[in-house]
This record gives structure tokens, sequence and C-alpha cells, in this order.
């Protein structure tokens, strides 16, 4: 217990108008959608994350040893842990829920909207499992116009796109496994397609292979992302068909692709031509009516994959899985669709939406809003059969996803569960801490600008939350 709390970190007592309480429910998100704001899709009057000042210089970077608890500690285990909490975030404009078995232990700006960077894809991912289910797949085809003649010619290919944000090529597969953040990723082989084609006897394609990406309507780059994200690879324009995650390049950095329609009839292609197989590459096109399925290849369940979406905090995955959610529900796969049904699902769902805002499905969009109690019901869900991956996708401190290399070595390793989300001045965390006590929460930090001072507030927390109830 001494170890803990001497883990247990804090910035300068600060008032903050946390509320505390503590009321027991029969459900862990009951108390949330009573405390809840009116329902609503508007966003709350709040600073833009850009703008909000910094904190107080005083801040301590994430690589920081934690700081000492307040001097004075009061007797109750709750008020520990609020003056901690309360000490841990100073005057930095956030919000913080914390839960103890389904009760509100500590609650701090539990109605403001703010930025939640990637802990929004939580609402996608609930709003997928809902709608679409957890044995969901993707199947990507390959279409002829008819059946290979007997020299195995074929007059040409055409590669159809079902949104699969997990297609990939070998080697795209092997770097993904190599990768701590990535590996264990449910990818879609595209060499199962090579396979089938070979085997169906294909040996040429007169007019080569063309991509067929019309599953869904644009637009390909949505209105509040920045530039710079596709510079650093944040994400590619969204197709329906997307190989190896949009990228051009892996090594030794990320290259996001321009068109990753045409990327994946080139890839294809290059495989096939590894097999003996003549096909170039052609100009992406819908398929021919009336065509003959050469190949199919079905995705993992849905469950794998948002389970991979929300440890690795794939922004691609997010963005296709909204557009699926329209498409799949008589919509033209719009991004705007998808995420009006995201918003009503969760309304079904009990799930408080008094301030959402969302201008995307990753939580890229600096302008995206949403408060704590949303975030938090939401991760709760994962206690249900339908969800379970929702849980199940949370990283592990010091072990996978985002968290593989924090926190290692530390106390919380293998006892911080979380889905992080980072952009420029809004950084957020949502999960569980199970280190001596079980604790859910969601926090969101808008304001520092600088990735370290940010990660210092959350790691803050979470050694505060790891010493409850001591």
């Amino acid at each position: 217990m001494v170890r803990i709390l001497a883990a247990v970190s804090a910035a300068e007592v600060v008032a903050s108008g946390a509320v505390l309480a503590l009321h027991p429910t029969a459900a862990r998100s009951a108390a949330l959608v009573r405390s809840a704001p009116a329902t609503t899709t508007s966003t709350s009057v709040v600073d833009d994350p850009t703008t909000l000042a910094p904190p107080p210089s005083t801040s301590p970077p994430s690589t920081a040893a934690p700081a000492p608890p307040p001097s004075t500690l009061p007797a109750d285990p709750v008020a520990r842990l609020a003056a901690r909490l309360d000490a841990a975030l100073g005057n930095v404009s956030s919000c913080l829920v914390v839960q103890d078995s389904g009760a509100t232990a500590y609650a701090r700006g539990p109605q403001l909207a703010l930025a939640p960077a990637s802990t929004q894809k939580l609402l996608v991912a609930v709003a997928a499992l809902k709608r679409l289910g957890p044995d969901y797949r993707f199947e990507t085809t390959v279409v002829a116009p008819s059946r290979p003649a007997p020299d195995g010619t074929v007059d040409a290919l055409w590669l159809v796109g079902a949104g699969d944000p997990m297609l990939a090529t070998p080697e795209y597969a092997a770097h993904l496994a190599s990768e701590p953040r990535t590996a264990g990723a449910p990818v879609t082989p595209m060499s199962a397609l090579v396979d089938q084609l070979a085997a169906a006897g294909v040996r040429s394609a007169r007019n080569g292979v063309h991509g067929d990406d019309s599953r869904y309507a644009g637009p390909r780059w949505l209105p509040g992302w920045k530039p710079i994200y596709r510079d650093e690879a944040d994400i590619s324009p969204l197709s329906a068909l997307t190989v190896n995650g949009g990228l051009d390049n892996w090594d030794p950095s990320d290259v996001v692709t321009a068109d990753p329609t045409s990327l994946s009839a080139m890839q294809l292609s290059r495989l096939l031509r590894g097999r003996d197989i003549d096909a170039a590459p052609g100009t992406n096109q819908a398929r021919p009516t009336g065509g003959v399925v050469l190949a199919r290849v079905a995705s993992a369940p849905l469950s794998e994959i948002v389970a991979s979406m929300l440890r690795s905090s794939d922004n691609l995955a997010a963005e296709l899985l909204v557009k699926e959610l329209d498409k799949a529900t008589g919509g033209t796969g719009t991004t705007a669709g998808g995420l009006a049904l995201v918003t009503s699902t969760l309304q079904t769902l009990g799930i408080p939406v008094g301030g959402l805002h969302l201008g995307d499905a990753s939580g890229l969009d600096p302008g995206d809003r949403a408060t704590c109690p949303t975030l938090l019901a939401a991760v709760n869900t994962g206690d249900t059969p339908t969800f379970a991956s929702v849980l199940n996708g949370l990283a592990v401190a010091g072990r996978s996803g985002t968290l593989a290399t924090r926190f290692v070595g530390s106390p919380i390793a293998g006892h911080l569960l979380a889905k992080t989300g980072w952009i420029d001045c809004a950084a957020a965390m949502v999960g569980q801490v199970d280190l001596r006590r079980p604790l859910h929460f969601a926090l969101i930090v808008n304001g520092p600008c600088n990735y370290d001072t940010a990660l210092g507030f959350e790691d803050r927390v979470a050694y505060a939350l790891a010493a409850y109830p001591g």
C-alpha cells in the first residue's frame, strides 16, 4: 500500500469545482443516464481546444517521477480520491467521471463537452456492434465478365471493395504483426483472392485489373481534417476498396496513397503476376452487370475488427465502419449518414448524448465534442455479450496497443485498460483500473498542446485511481 501511495502523483491543489458523490445504482450506466444533460446533438458552447490556454508551467512531463499526494488527506476513501484527482488536474480544462461498482465516486465537469480525440471511437464501436452485430463480416470479391476461356484468359478482372479496413498484402500483414501497437490485428489476406483465381484457372486478364469502390459515396477527405493528417499518415482518403491501411509505404515511415482504389488494384496485380498470372493494373471502374464472382475473401468478425480498432486506435477502420453503417441500413455509404446513426443508436441504448457533436468517426476533427458521461457509458456496455469486444479492445498498460510502451515497469502495468486519444491540444483516456479496487473512468483534457504535458495529466490521474481506496 505504501509503495502504491508513493507512486501517486499530483499537481498543485487548485479549486476545480469537482462534485463528490456516491450513489449506488443497479447498473453501471444508470447514474450516468440520470445525471446527463437534456438529449441533444448540438455542440455545447466550449472553447476550441486549439485556443485554450495551456496548463500551468509547473505541470511535470509524463516521464517525470510522480509527485507526492497532498500533505493532508481526508479520512474517507472517496474524499481522498477526490483530493488526489483535484490535485492531479489542477485548473486545466477537463472532465473526469469515476465509478466504483456502478456508483459515481467522482465527477468533474460532467456536462462539459470537450474534444474527445480518439476515445470517440468507443461511440462508433458501440453503434457498429449494435447495428451490424458482432458476427458481421466484410466480403471483398473479384469479378470477371465470364468464366475463364479454356486457355485461362478473361477479358478483365474487377476487385470489388466492400469497406473492409483490414485487407492486407502478406508484407503489410507481417509489418502489423511485428509492431507492438498492432500485433494480433485480424487482417484479411488479399493473397486468398490470388489463390482462388489461380485455382479457377485464370492465367491472363487481357484488359487488366480494375478497382471498384462504388459501394460508398464521398467525400474521401472530410472538411474538418487538417492537411497535416495526410502528411503524418494519420488517415488515408476514404474508399470502400482499401488495402494496407491506404499506405503506399510503411518502411521506414508511413506514406499515405493518393488513391486507395488504384493502390488496391495495383497490389492485386502484383500478387497475380507473382503467380505467373498476366494481369496489369487498370483504371478504376464499376464491375460489369451480370459479372461472375471468381474469388471472394471474408474479413474476421466485426467483434475482432472493433477490438483491434480500439486497441491500436485505427482511424481508417473507424471511418469505414461509419460508412458501412449508413450503407447497410439503406444509405449510400456517407460519413454524415453513418454519424447520424451513431447518435441515434446511442440514444436507443440510453447513452447520454448531451453536447455530442460528431464531425467524423475517428476523432481527428478538432470540432468533435463529447462529455465524459457519454464516453463512460459507452465503455461500460462492454459488460454485456453484444459489446464484449469494447472491453476486449482496450489497450493494456505496458502490454498492448496504444499503451504498450506506457507505464512499463510501474505498478499500473497490466492493471490499466483504456482507450486513449490525442490530437493537438486534446488528450483523453477512458477505461478501467483494477489494481486494488476496480474503477471505471472517463477523462478528457483540453488545453495542453504539448504531447508530454498532456500525458502527464493522464499519468497523474491513473496513479491517483490506482491508489484507491487507500
